[in-house]
């Protein structure tokens, strides 16, 4: 059967307008985007940023999680298979602004892309794009967050149904779930300094040494003691690792829970005096 390119587009197209938060969802459109990459890739890029330009809000938000899990995809197994890491750098700005529309709706997916740039920024998804990532958080920084008054949040509730609210609240409990598992994927650093002598190298050295096939502690041969091999060289010292410009894992971790903590309210207060009584501890009110 030959291969046709416009059937292939018509059947993606189809994937992503039924697309939701689940994973599996996700993997069957990001498996049917590598099974034809090397074909027509670029074919299947405009039709994503189609659905992103004309989709609703709620679709255009799934796209972009769909996109982090072919990033992600696209760098282990890379063109031509995968090819869509090009077309993300060359187009991460388009992308935002359909993801996050300049009006009063847009603000809606706001904190969600920004989580998204942000989950990049720090697994360096497009790291080779010079500064891609920080261009579009920069972008979502200038829209600014909109003003959180009842009358605005009066005119979101009334542009959505209920059931839309309703799928909305549980297929974002879906996405920040998956999101704050990806967070602790962080950067395995090497094990063996670039200068010390490697485990395999070591060991061709002792091989080329020739041992005494009798134990040297046998007590029948005394005489092979004499012939014991020397003690391998000391490995020499690892160079001194140069200062890391990066963030460790304890302070992204920090920084996320410093985020996410609120000033203490009442309640607060009232547990931690319950807790210091039962301490024995006096705390003056």
């Amino acid at each position: 059967m030959s291969f046709d390119p416009f059937e292939a587009r018509l059947q993606f197209l189809q994937l992503l307008r039924k697309l939701n938060a689940s994973q599996a969802s996700i993997q069957k459109v990001v498996s049917y985007a590598v099974k034809y990459g090397s074909r027509c890739g670029e074919d299947l890029w405009e039709c994503i940023m189609e659905e992103c330009a004309k989709g609703t809000l709620n679709s255009r938000i799934n796209v972009l999680y769909f996109l982090d899990t072919l990033a992600e995809t696209s760098t282990s197994i890379g063109p031509p298979d995968a090819p869509y890491l090009a077309f993300m750098r060359r187009d991460l700005a388009t992308v935002v602004s359909h993801v996050v529309p300049p009006s009063r709706e847009g603000i809606l997916n706001l904190k969600a892309t920004r989580q998204i740039l942000e989950s990049w920024r720090t697994r360096r998804i497009l790291d080779q794009g010079a500064g891609v990532v920080e261009a579009a958080l920069a972008q979502l920084d200038n829209r600014g967050e909109e003003d959180s008054s009842p009358n605005v949040k009066r005119k979101h509730e009334e542009a959505f149904s209920k059931q839309e609210i309703i799928r909305r609240m549980e297929e974002d409990r879906e996405r920040h779930k998956r999101l704050r598992e990806k967070i602790w994927i962080l950067p395995i650093p090497a094990l063996i300094p670039p200068n010390r002598q490697p485990l395999p190298q070591l060991a061709s050295t002792v091989s080329q040494s020739s041992p005494s096939t009798v134990s040297p502690f046998t007590p029948a041969s005394p005489s092979n003691r004499a012939k014991m091999m020397p003690p391998p060289p000391p490995p020499p010292a690892a160079a001194a690792a140069p200062p890391s410009t990066g963030q460790t894992a304890l302070q992204v971790e920090f920084e996320q829970a410093w985020e996410g903590t609120g000033p203490a309210s009442e309640i607060d207060l009232e547990r931690y005096r319950a807790e210091a009584k039962l301490a024995g501890i006096h705390i003056d009110s």
